[in-house]
């Protein structure tokens, strides 16, 4: 390779579900990979046993490095790849004391930070602005990625296209086809918002409603994306794509595997905000953040999202759901746009 050595030196930050897969993955690519632990009970179940507490069914493979220690898991790393819920990215970024300005970064994680209201990109590039830069985003669960049976595809986003074209080459395989795309704050953008409309998804599925409504959902979600793609100038191409809906359709159709869909549905079911967030535990619904942010993006903007504010209004204001769903389909009637 040119940019990357023949064998990679990888660093996954993050041993959630998505960061082991990636690492997985990436093993399976000929790379040297490690895998950093944020939890040392991760660290221990992975470096004994080789499996995650999250990722049933899958093994390490005998061919990943476990580490708890931050800077001596990135030590000596060109490749570093990016799982850290967005929550916390910021503060485990600002842990990192050195980092080789020639290290290309590619995040995988998918939010918006509701302090700044800014995407996985900008609070890397601010944290770490010499470095370059990539984001991969897209409709795939971590099963998905390592089942080699299963043909999924995603988008890669990066502004230095000769990297762009490196970065594709190393994660395509037979079954994970990757597209290039220029737009790296769109396919951020996209991660993001789908995760919203999951959730809601969720909801109308615990609360036993037909499957019409997620299609309904999808549509109208899809339209509330596209405002705020309008205001932010995001390519069209981007929302229409894999990471925008792409993703969209497979999280809010999924049965089991979205996060988001499934603390939707523990709402839908009767639990409380507190209740769902207790239950998840260490897994980290995106959604419930992202639509904060979401909101507060939209009150600048002065954009209409009438169901990303009766997601707000239910997560943060607690609002009884059946009202909030009796109010979405009881609003004047419109011209569809």
């Amino acid at each position: 390779m040119g940019i990357l050595d023949s064998t990679p030196r990888v660093t996954v930050l993050g041993s959630g579900r998505w960061g082991t897969a990636m690492a997985i993955f990436l093993s399976r690519r000929d790379c040297k990979v490690t895998l950093q632990c944020h939890l040392e009970s991760e660290y221990k179940q992975l470096s004994s046993k080789g499996r995650a507490p999250n990722l049933p069914g899958f093994d390490c493979e005998g061919k990943i490095t476990f580490k708890l220690d931050l800077n001596e898991a990135i030590a000596g790393a060109n490749l570093l790849v990016i799982s850290t819920p967005v929550p916390f990215l910021r503060s485990v970024l600002k842990q990192i004391t050195y980092l080789d300005p020639s290290t290309i970064i590619v995040t995988i994680n998918k939010g918006i930070e509701r302090e700044t209201l800014q995407t996985v990109p900008e609070i890397v590039a601010e944290q770490f602005p010499k470095q370059r830069i990539a984001h991969l985003g897209g409709p795939c669960f971590p099963e998905g990625l390592l089942s080699n049976t299963t043909p999924v595809a995603e988008t890669l986003a990066c502004k230095d296209k000769e990297l762009g074209i490196e970065l594709q080459k190393l994660f395509s395989t037979k079954f994970f086809r990757v597209y290039l795309s220029s737009d790296l704050k769109g396919v951020a953008i996209m991660g993001a918002l789908k995760n919203i409309y999951a959730l809601v998804a969720g909801i109308t599925d615990g609360m036993g409603m037909f499957e019409e409504v997620v299609s309904v959902i999808v549509t109208r979600g899809l339209s509330e994306m596209k405002r705020l793609c309008q205001m932010m100038n995001v390519s069209t191409d981007t929302l229409y794509g894999l990471s925008g809906l792409g993703d969209l359709v497979l999280t809010c159709y999924s049965q089991k595997s979205s996060h988001n869909k499934n603390f939707g549905r523990m709402l839908g079911q009767g639990k409380t905000v507190n209740e769902v967030l207790a239950e998840m535990g260490n897994s980290i619904a995106e959604g419930y953040f992202t639509t904060k942010a979401v909101w507060e993006i939209s009150k600048q903007g002065n954009i209409d999202l009438p169901i990303c504010r009766t997601a707000y209004q239910v997560l943060y204001e607690e609002k009884p759901i059946k009202e909030g769903m009796l109010e979405l389909m009881n609003r004047p009637l419109k011209v569809e746009d």
